[in-house]
Protein backbone atom coordinates (compact mmCIF):
# COMPACT_ATOMS: atom_id res chain seq x y z
CA UNK A 1 0.00 0.00 0.00
CA UNK A 2 1.20 3.51 -0.82
CA UNK A 3 0.63 6.77 1.02
CA UNK A 4 1.85 10.34 0.94
CA UNK A 5 4.51 11.47 3.37
CA UNK A 6 6.69 14.45 4.14
CA UNK A 7 10.31 13.60 3.38
CA UNK A 8 13.60 15.41 3.91
CA UNK A 9 15.59 14.06 0.91
CA UNK A 10 18.67 16.04 1.89
CA UNK A 11 19.59 18.67 4.51
CA UNK A 12 17.56 21.85 4.18
CA UNK A 13 14.90 20.49 1.82
CA UNK A 14 11.38 19.14 2.48
CA UNK A 15 9.10 17.53 -0.12
CA UNK A 16 5.84 15.60 -0.25
CA UNK A 17 6.43 12.14 -1.69
CA UNK A 18 4.67 8.80 -2.06
CA UNK A 19 6.01 5.92 0.02
CA UNK A 20 5.12 2.36 0.93
CA UNK A 21 3.67 1.44 4.30
CA UNK A 22 4.05 -1.97 5.96
CA UNK A 23 1.41 -4.67 5.92
CA UNK A 24 -0.90 -4.78 8.92
CA UNK A 25 -0.35 -7.37 11.64
CA UNK A 26 -2.93 -8.81 14.02
CA UNK A 27 -2.44 -6.19 16.71
CA UNK A 28 -2.17 -3.22 14.33
CA UNK A 29 -4.47 -0.31 13.61
CA UNK A 30 -4.69 1.48 10.25
CA UNK A 31 -5.26 5.22 10.71
CA UNK A 32 -6.15 7.80 8.09
CA UNK A 33 -4.35 10.89 9.35
CA UNK A 34 -6.23 14.19 9.38
CA UNK A 35 -3.63 16.44 11.04
CA UNK A 36 0.00 16.24 12.03
CA UNK A 37 1.75 18.80 14.20
CA UNK A 38 5.28 20.09 13.65
CA UNK A 39 7.72 19.93 16.54
CA UNK A 40 9.64 23.11 15.67
CA UNK A 41 12.94 22.66 17.48
CA UNK A 42 13.44 18.94 16.89
CA UNK A 43 12.29 19.02 13.27
CA UNK A 44 14.53 22.00 12.54
CA UNK A 45 17.50 19.98 13.81
CA UNK A 46 16.40 17.02 11.68
CA UNK A 47 15.89 19.19 8.60
CA UNK A 48 19.35 20.74 8.90
CA UNK A 49 21.05 17.45 9.75
CA UNK A 50 22.33 18.84 13.05
CA UNK A 51 20.46 16.58 15.48
CA UNK A 52 23.05 15.09 17.82
CA UNK A 53 22.06 12.34 20.24
CA UNK A 54 24.97 10.97 22.30
CA UNK A 55 25.61 7.31 21.51
CA UNK A 56 23.56 7.35 18.29
CA UNK A 57 24.64 7.64 14.68
CA UNK A 58 23.97 10.91 12.84
CA UNK A 59 20.56 11.21 11.20
CA UNK A 60 20.54 9.60 7.74
CA UNK A 61 18.88 11.12 4.66
CA UNK A 62 16.33 10.71 3.27
CA UNK A 63 14.47 11.21 6.52
CA UNK A 64 10.74 10.92 7.28
CA UNK A 65 10.16 13.30 10.21
CA UNK A 66 7.52 13.80 12.85
CA UNK A 67 6.08 12.08 15.88
CA UNK A 68 2.57 13.42 16.44
CA UNK A 69 -0.56 12.83 14.38
CA UNK A 70 -4.29 12.37 14.82
CA UNK A 71 -6.93 10.87 12.59
CA UNK A 72 -9.60 8.24 11.99
CA UNK A 73 -9.31 4.47 12.39
CA UNK A 74 -9.99 2.79 9.02
CA UNK A 75 -9.16 -0.84 9.85
CA UNK A 76 -8.00 -2.98 12.75
CA UNK A 77 -6.15 -6.29 13.02
CA UNK A 78 -7.93 -9.39 14.19
CA UNK A 79 -6.42 -9.07 17.66
CA UNK A 80 -7.77 -5.55 18.24
CA UNK A 81 -11.09 -5.67 20.07
CA UNK A 82 -11.44 -2.22 21.67
CA UNK A 83 -11.12 0.02 18.58
CA UNK A 84 -13.20 0.04 15.42
CA UNK A 85 -13.33 1.95 12.14
CA UNK A 86 -14.53 5.50 12.68
CA UNK A 87 -12.86 5.98 16.08
CA UNK A 88 -10.69 9.09 16.40
CA UNK A 89 -7.20 8.52 17.78
CA UNK A 90 -3.76 9.98 18.40
CA UNK A 91 -0.87 8.12 16.80
CA UNK A 92 2.81 8.85 17.25
CA UNK A 93 3.97 7.36 13.96
CA UNK A 94 3.62 4.79 11.23
CA UNK A 95 5.83 1.72 11.48
CA UNK A 96 8.71 1.79 9.02
CA UNK A 97 8.35 -0.17 5.76
CA UNK A 98 11.09 -2.68 5.05
CA UNK A 99 12.04 -1.11 1.72
CA UNK A 100 12.75 2.39 3.06
CA UNK A 101 16.40 3.40 2.90
CA UNK A 102 17.21 6.26 5.25
CA UNK A 103 15.98 7.23 8.71
CA UNK A 104 12.33 6.93 9.66
CA UNK A 105 10.44 8.62 12.46
CA UNK A 106 7.21 8.35 10.50
CA UNK A 107 4.87 10.90 12.03
CA UNK A 108 4.16 12.97 8.92
CA UNK A 109 2.68 10.06 6.99
CA UNK A 110 -0.86 9.99 5.57
CA UNK A 111 -1.69 6.43 6.62
CA UNK A 112 -0.34 5.06 9.88
CA UNK A 113 0.10 1.37 10.51
CA UNK A 114 0.63 1.40 14.26
CA UNK A 115 0.47 -1.10 17.11
CA UNK A 116 -2.72 -0.81 19.14
CA UNK A 117 -0.62 -0.23 22.29
CA UNK A 118 0.75 2.97 20.75
CA UNK A 119 -2.63 4.43 19.76
CA UNK A 120 -4.69 6.61 22.13
CA UNK A 121 -8.45 7.13 21.65
CA UNK A 122 -9.64 10.74 21.73
CA UNK A 123 -12.47 12.11 23.87
CA UNK A 124 -15.30 13.87 22.08
CA UNK A 125 -14.24 17.25 23.48
CA UNK A 126 -10.79 17.17 21.78
CA UNK A 127 -10.59 17.63 18.01
CA UNK A 128 -8.13 15.74 15.83
CA UNK A 129 -6.48 19.06 14.96
CA UNK A 130 -5.98 19.84 18.64
CA UNK A 131 -4.86 16.30 19.48
CA UNK A 132 -2.18 16.32 16.78
CA UNK A 133 0.09 18.31 19.12
CA UNK A 134 -0.32 15.92 22.06
CA UNK A 135 3.23 14.61 22.35
CA UNK A 136 4.87 18.02 22.56
CA UNK A 137 2.21 19.15 25.02
CA UNK A 138 3.17 16.12 27.08
CA UNK A 139 6.80 17.29 27.09
CA UNK A 140 5.72 20.51 28.82
CA UNK A 141 3.33 18.60 31.09
CA UNK A 142 6.12 16.22 32.11
CA UNK A 143 8.56 18.96 33.10
CA UNK A 144 5.97 21.05 34.94
CA UNK A 145 4.75 18.00 36.88
CA UNK A 146 8.16 17.10 38.33
CA UNK A 147 8.77 19.68 41.10
CA UNK A 148 6.64 19.74 44.25
CA UNK A 149 4.49 22.85 44.40
CA UNK A 150 2.31 24.69 46.89
CA UNK A 151 -0.40 27.08 45.80
CA UNK A 152 1.08 30.54 45.36
CA UNK A 153 4.65 29.38 44.74
CA UNK A 154 6.52 31.51 42.21
CA UNK A 155 7.88 29.90 39.06
CA UNK A 156 9.93 31.22 36.15
CA UNK A 157 9.90 29.57 32.71
CA UNK A 158 12.70 30.56 30.32
CA UNK A 159 11.67 30.05 26.71
CA UNK A 160 8.41 31.12 25.07
CA UNK A 161 8.18 28.34 22.48
CA UNK A 162 5.58 25.60 22.62
CA UNK A 163 7.22 23.57 25.40
CA UNK A 164 7.64 26.68 27.54
CA UNK A 165 4.03 27.69 26.95
CA UNK A 166 2.72 24.23 27.85
CA UNK A 167 4.91 23.96 30.93
CA UNK A 168 3.83 27.40 32.12
CA UNK A 169 0.16 26.49 31.68
CA UNK A 170 0.57 23.30 33.71
CA UNK A 171 2.44 25.12 36.48
CA UNK A 172 -0.38 27.68 36.65
CA UNK A 173 -2.95 24.88 36.66
CA UNK A 174 -1.14 23.41 39.67
CA UNK A 175 -1.38 26.74 41.48
CA UNK A 176 1.90 28.53 40.76
CA UNK A 177 2.35 32.20 39.92
CA UNK A 178 4.25 32.04 36.63
CA UNK A 179 6.61 34.40 34.81
CA UNK A 180 7.56 33.47 31.23
CA UNK A 181 10.75 35.00 29.83
CA UNK A 182 11.63 35.07 26.13
CA UNK A 183 12.86 37.05 23.17
CA UNK A 184 10.01 37.02 20.62
CA UNK A 185 7.27 39.63 21.21
CA UNK A 186 4.51 37.69 19.42
CA UNK A 187 5.18 34.59 21.49
CA UNK A 188 5.34 36.60 24.70
CA UNK A 189 1.98 38.12 23.80
CA UNK A 190 0.58 34.60 23.39
CA UNK A 191 2.06 33.66 26.77
CA UNK A 192 0.40 36.68 28.37
CA UNK A 193 -2.95 35.57 26.94
CA UNK A 194 -2.76 31.87 27.68
CA UNK A 195 0.21 30.74 29.76
CA UNK A 196 1.63 33.24 32.25
CA UNK A 197 0.73 35.70 34.98
CA UNK A 198 3.54 37.97 33.76
CA UNK A 199 5.92 37.96 30.82
CA UNK A 200 9.40 39.41 30.44
CA UNK A 201 11.15 40.41 27.22
CA UNK A 202 14.73 39.29 27.88
CA UNK A 203 16.00 41.33 24.91
CA UNK A 204 15.07 44.55 26.70
CA UNK A 205 16.22 44.13 30.27
CA UNK A 206 17.62 42.12 33.17
CA UNK A 207 15.49 39.09 34.04
CA UNK A 208 17.21 38.64 37.40
CA UNK A 209 16.37 42.20 38.46
CA UNK A 210 12.78 41.79 37.24
CA UNK A 211 12.32 38.63 39.28
CA UNK A 212 14.15 39.83 42.41
CA UNK A 213 12.00 42.96 42.51
CA UNK A 214 8.96 40.71 42.86
CA UNK A 215 10.50 37.82 44.81
CA UNK A 216 13.55 39.08 46.76
CA UNK A 217 14.42 35.62 48.10
CA UNK A 218 14.09 33.96 44.71
CA UNK A 219 11.48 31.66 43.23
CA UNK A 220 10.52 28.10 44.14
CA UNK A 221 10.74 26.70 40.60
CA UNK A 222 12.78 27.67 37.54
CA UNK A 223 12.18 25.72 34.34
CA UNK A 224 14.41 26.02 31.28
CA UNK A 225 13.27 25.21 27.74
CA UNK A 226 15.84 27.32 25.87
CA UNK A 227 18.39 24.48 26.01
CA UNK A 228 21.57 26.45 26.69
CA UNK A 229 24.05 26.25 29.53
CA UNK A 230 23.58 30.00 30.00
CA UNK A 231 19.83 29.80 30.54
CA UNK A 232 20.22 26.84 32.90
CA UNK A 233 22.68 28.93 34.93
CA UNK A 234 20.21 31.83 34.89
CA UNK A 235 17.52 29.52 36.26
CA UNK A 236 19.79 28.39 39.08
CA UNK A 237 20.54 31.99 40.01
CA UNK A 238 16.82 32.87 40.17
CA UNK A 239 15.96 30.10 42.60
CA UNK A 240 15.45 30.47 46.32
CA UNK A 241 17.39 28.27 48.72
CA UNK A 242 16.09 24.71 48.38
CA UNK A 243 14.38 25.48 45.06
CA UNK A 244 13.76 23.19 42.12
CA UNK A 245 15.50 23.47 38.74
CA UNK A 246 13.86 21.75 35.75
CA UNK A 247 15.88 21.19 32.57
CA UNK A 248 12.98 20.82 30.14
CA UNK A 249 14.88 21.28 26.88
CA UNK A 250 16.96 19.09 24.60
CA UNK A 251 20.63 19.82 25.34
CA UNK A 252 23.18 19.12 22.58
CA UNK A 253 26.69 18.19 23.74
CA UNK A 254 27.91 21.76 23.42
CA UNK A 255 25.27 22.93 25.92
CA UNK A 256 24.98 19.93 28.22
CA UNK A 257 27.49 20.82 30.94
CA UNK A 258 26.05 21.61 34.37
CA UNK A 259 28.28 22.93 37.13
CA UNK A 260 27.12 21.08 40.25
CA UNK A 261 28.35 23.99 42.34
CA UNK A 262 25.35 25.99 41.06
CA UNK A 263 23.10 23.41 42.72
CA UNK A 264 25.10 22.66 45.84
CA UNK A 265 25.46 26.23 47.10
CA UNK A 266 21.67 26.62 47.48
CA UNK A 267 20.82 22.91 47.93
CA UNK A 268 18.78 22.92 44.74
CA UNK A 269 17.02 19.87 43.36
CA UNK A 270 17.58 19.15 39.67
CA UNK A 271 14.88 17.52 37.53
CA UNK A 272 15.72 16.10 34.10
CA UNK A 273 12.45 15.12 32.36
CA UNK A 274 12.73 13.19 29.12
CA UNK A 275 10.63 11.62 26.37
CA UNK A 276 7.08 10.36 26.86
CA UNK A 277 5.02 7.58 28.40
CA UNK A 278 1.49 6.46 27.58
CA UNK A 279 0.40 7.35 31.12
CA UNK A 280 1.65 10.94 30.70
CA UNK A 281 0.17 11.25 27.22
CA UNK A 282 -3.22 10.19 28.58
CA UNK A 283 -2.92 12.57 31.54
CA UNK A 284 -2.03 15.42 29.19
CA UNK A 285 -4.97 14.57 26.94
CA UNK A 286 -7.29 14.58 29.97
CA UNK A 287 -6.02 18.03 30.95
CA UNK A 288 -6.65 19.32 27.42
CA UNK A 289 -10.14 17.81 27.50
CA UNK A 290 -11.05 19.57 30.75
CA UNK A 291 -9.73 22.92 29.51
CA UNK A 292 -6.69 23.07 31.78
CA UNK A 293 -4.21 23.09 28.90
CA UNK A 294 -4.73 25.21 25.78
CA UNK A 295 -3.22 23.76 22.62
CA UNK A 296 -5.47 25.02 19.81
CA UNK A 297 -4.90 28.62 20.88
CA UNK A 298 -1.15 28.32 20.26
CA UNK A 299 -1.49 27.20 16.63
CA UNK A 300 -0.46 30.16 14.50
CA UNK A 301 -0.18 28.43 11.10
CA UNK A 302 -2.06 25.67 9.30
CA UNK A 303 -0.79 24.30 5.99
CA UNK A 304 -2.44 22.00 3.49
CA UNK A 305 -0.23 18.99 2.77
CA UNK A 306 0.68 20.43 -0.63
CA UNK A 307 2.00 23.53 1.15
CA UNK A 308 4.03 21.58 3.74
CA UNK A 309 7.42 22.49 2.23
CA UNK A 310 6.61 26.13 3.01
CA UNK A 311 6.18 25.25 6.68
CA UNK A 312 9.75 23.98 6.77
CA UNK A 313 11.00 27.07 4.96
CA UNK A 314 9.50 29.03 7.85
CA UNK A 315 11.36 26.82 10.33
CA UNK A 316 14.62 27.89 8.72
CA UNK A 317 13.72 31.59 8.63
CA UNK A 318 14.73 33.41 11.84
CA UNK A 319 12.33 36.24 10.97
CA UNK A 320 9.28 33.98 10.59
CA UNK A 321 6.63 34.58 13.22
CA UNK A 322 5.29 31.13 14.01
CA UNK A 323 4.51 29.14 17.13
CA UNK A 324 2.30 26.09 16.66
CA UNK A 325 2.20 24.67 13.10
CA UNK A 326 -0.11 21.93 11.84
CA UNK A 327 -0.37 20.10 8.52
CA UNK A 328 -3.86 19.33 7.16
CA UNK A 329 -3.83 16.03 5.25
CA UNK A 330 -7.31 16.23 3.72
CA UNK A 331 -6.99 18.69 0.85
Amino acid sequence: MKTRAIVFPQPGRAVVDELSIPEMQGDDVLIEVEYTAVSPGTERWCLTGTLTIPGEAPLAFPHVPGYQAAGIVRDVGRGVKDLKPGNRVFSRNCRSPEDFKGSWWGGHVGLHVAARAAVIPLPDSVSTREASGLLLAQVGYNGASKPPLQTGDAAVVIGEGLVGQYAAQVLRHRGARVIVSGLVPDRLAAAARHSADEVFDASRGDLSAFVRERFPKGVAIALDTASTAGTVRACADLLAYGGHLVMNGFYPPSESAVDWHWLRTKELTLHCPNSRTRERLEATLALIAEGGLEVEELVTHEFALSEAPRAYEMLLDPAARSLGMVIRWKE
